[in-house]
């Protein structure tokens, strides 16, 4: 048995190539399983050891861990899950897009910490884990928040003290030309993006903020040590089918 660690558009691209013969899909979020209708879908976070539970009950041979960019810990977690449990695991990791306008930051600490000396409209597409990070700042009510019209966001919104009126709860992927008509209606000057790469529609949000003269902020991209990864789908599949005919 194959465990995809999904719930982003590459595991389900991976999917469509490999079929749903021998696989069990997981997702954190029941959102994430709602997109994957029809397979053999599990909706819900796993810690450790959790994960080892998991590979034993379901008989997993081989895990491909094509989860979030940022998911961190669930990556982490399930290396550490293969390992214990003695069998492989494989990264399929989205190429970062590379640009030379704006400005990064490693740590969510310092990323606020530079908004909160901005002037202007800022734009924050960092998904609703992070909303957090933003309760009681001084510039709040000029700062807009993307994320996905659920319930478990807007409630994060509320909990931040986020109002309506700065919520934008839309579902993408977004177009360069859609991006545009929001940094306009919303006089944006800066947005915040992750390094999420071209799947994660960071290309358009970029060439937009570029037409429109609007400022990058970005929040680089975790660094963690896979034992083996690419990002090139073709290579995924190669590595499947040779661990199928060992």
């Amino acid at each position: 048995m194959i465990w995809i660690i999904g719930g982003t558009k590459d595991s389900r691209n991976i999917i469509d190539r490999l079929g749903n013969s021998g696989i069990i899909v997981s997702t954190a979020t029941e959102y994430g399983k709602k997109l994957l209708k029809g397979l053999n879908v599990v909706s819900e976070p796993m810690d450790q050891g959790e994960m080892r539970e998991f590979i034993r009950s379901k008989r997993v041979d081989l895990v491909l861990d094509a989860s979030h960019p940022y998911a961190i810990n669930v990556s982490q977690n399930a290396i550490e899950a293969s390992k214990a449990e003695g069998i492989d695991y494989i990264r399929f990791e989205r190429e970062m897009l590379t640009y030379e306008e704006g400005v990064k930051f490693s740590s969510m600490y310092e990323l606020t910490k530079y908004l909160k000396s901005l002037k202007g409209n800022i734009l924050v597409t960092l998904g609703s884990n992070n909303l957090n990070y933003f309760k009681g700042m001084c510039n709040l009510e000029n700062i807009y928040f993307r994320i996905l019209p659920v319930k478990a966001s807007l409630e994060k919104a509320e909990k931040a003290g986020i109002l309506p009126k700065q919520i934008i709860a839309v579902q993408g992927p977004f177009s360069k030309d859609f991006n545009k008509a929001i940094y306009k209606n919303y006089e944006i000057n800066y947005v915040v993006t992750k390094e999420s790469g071209a799947t994660g529609g960071e290309l358009e949000k970029i060439e937009a903020a570029a037409d429109c003269g609007v400022k990058p902020v970005i929040l680089s991209r975790p660094e963690i040590n896979y034992p083996w990864k690419t990002g090139d789908i073709d290579q995924i599949i190669k590595k499947v089918m040779e661990y199928e005919e060992a």
